[in-house]
């Protein structure tokens, strides 16, 4: 009965954001099957904790699920109606299948380590918990919870993506189950695999680049097996995954006539505050990068409603906290001008952390020295805006996450500094194998001029003797 329960919690989840995927691609780009899956997960996680958030501010018990469950149900009616098309398959080369079958392996391991180890101390006690408190209520998290002092190690501001994406398969499950939670976490790093395989077949016009992108993203150890990685229960890796989407997805919308991709980043945009309380840095950086999108292309303002359902979000949970009486964090002081004038001395002793984070073998391999290539071998081509525009993706969101080190209020702050610096550096790891996928690859991707024929897109390659030819 627990794998029928579980088939229906993660059924449901998958329907509703095929439903909202078709709504927002309309049938203009083809999809490949992994990208509708990857983003089916991605959009119904989002959408189905926002409504039980929603719906729970008015109803609670049984009826509570029965709402989410119906609306789920409405739109994968709509997306039944409106499927995506598929582009035309093509058979796999070997090379292909060799990695795929080294890809299928890797996700076998990260789903064991998942099963065979305990929720992380954050996974537990930051996110679970709140699940956990929901489902005891009927569905709403206990006023007493935001304002109970007591319990403000469980941080009451964190967002609810991941805590009620948890309590979803809890109403499906009928209890509180953490070990059938875990199955959350190892789904989002099949998705992010999805995502950068499908990504390097869009960015590089090669599946095989894709393919070696993933691969080589189980041999991170941070991604892995460190704490706060895919197998812990954190929300670091998941916010990671939005942010590849979402980052991934504003490169491809910058080619013309494809509205649908600047839909999709739209879409993952605006869920990253509601991922983490740390999306709402990643959400800043990502929306400055469309904008400059929205300029460099020439784009109607009427795009700049992009950025409205995530400053929505942003502002109604703020609101929400408010309401509650929710105390703030206790971790780091005022951000003004005074705190951050006191402790400027703390800079270059950051700095100093983050470079010997950089240099972290045991946790990073050396992903970082091979994301400084690929950045080295990008800055060719810096003339690209969307080339600029992942760089700083990449980079900014690193500076502003150092900078919040400054405000600090712990005695020592390089001990804050060694505790999460990783997993705020994991964050944006998935966009740093774009990096290297674009890097390495030979694709010309400055200024495409795509040559419409028969429903094929063309676009020559210099360097390239062969033209690459996407599906439009």
């Amino acid at each position: 009965m627990s794998a029928l329960a579980l088939l229906g919690a993660f059924g449901t989840l998958f329907v509703a954001g095929y439903g909202l995927l078709t709504l927002l691609v309309r049938r203009e780009t083809r999809f490949s099957l992994t990208e509708q899956i990857a983003f089916s997960w991605l959009l119904g996680t989002g959408a189905v904790s926002l409504l039980l958030w929603i719906f729970g501010l008015l109803v609670h018990g049984a009826l509570l699920p029965a709402l989410v469950g119906i609306v789920c149900l409405l739109l994968g009616f709509v997306g039944w109606r409106r499927m995506v098309p598929l582009p035309p398959r093509s058979a796999p080369k070997s090379f292909e299948i060799f990695l795929g079958i080294i890809i299928v392996i890797e996700i076998a391991v990260v789903f064991y380590l998942s099963f065979v180890h305990t929720l992380g101390w954050d996974g537990l006690l930051n996110w679970e918990i709140k699940a956990h408190y929901a489902f005891a209520n009927g569905g709403v998290i206990p006023a007493t919870y935001f304002s109970d002092s007591g319990r403000a190690f469980s941080h009451p501001e964190y967002p609810l993506a991941i805590p009620f994406t948890e309590l979803w398969l809890y109403f499906w499950l009928g209890e509180a189950d953490q070990f059938c939670a875990k199955a959350i976490f190892p789904i989002f790093y099949v998705v992010g695999i999805f995502l950068l395989v499908a990504l390097g077949r869009r960015l590089a016009g090669r599946t095989w680049i894709g393919l070696l992108a993933a691969a080589f993203l189980f041999f991170v150890p941070q991604i892995t097996v460190e704490a706060g990685s895919a197998i812990g229960g954190y929300a670091d890796f998941p916010l990671s995954v939005f942010y590849l989407a979402t980052i991934g997805y504003l490169f491809c919308a910058a080619e013309p006539k494809h509205d649908a991709f600047f839909r999709l980043y739209a879409a993952c945009l605006a869920l990253l505050p509601w991922v983490k309380r740390d999306g709402v840095i990643l959400w800043t950086v990502a929306a400055a990068c469309g904008l400059c999108v929205i300029l460099a292309t020439k784009k109607s303002y009427r795009y700049l409603l992009a950025f409205f359902p995530g400053l929505l979000i942003i502002c109604g949970w703020r609101f929400y906290l408010s309401a509650m009486h929710a105390p703030q964090g206790s971790d780091f002081l005022p951000v003004n001008l005074d705190s951050f004038a006191s402790h400027l001395y703390r800079i270059f002793p950051l700095l100093s952390a983050l470079l010997a984070e950089f240099h972290d073998l045991p946790t990073w391999s050396l992903f970082w020295f091979v994301v400084a290539i690929g950045i080295g071998y990008l800055t060719r081509r810096v003339r690209d805006p969307r080339i600029l525009v992942l760089i700083a993706s990449l980079i900014v969101p690193i500076f502003l996450y150092l900078l919040i080190y400054v405000f600090s209020s712990w005695p020592n702050y390089l001990d804050h500094v060694g505790l999460s610096i990783s997993r705020l550096l994991m964050h944006v790891t998935p966009v740093g194998f774009l990096i290297i996928l674009l890097g390495v690859s030979r694709r010309r991707v400055k200024s495409p001029a795509p040559v419409h024929e028969r429903g094929v897109t063309c676009t020559m390659a210099v360097s390239e003797r062969t033209p690459v030819v996407e599906l439009a």
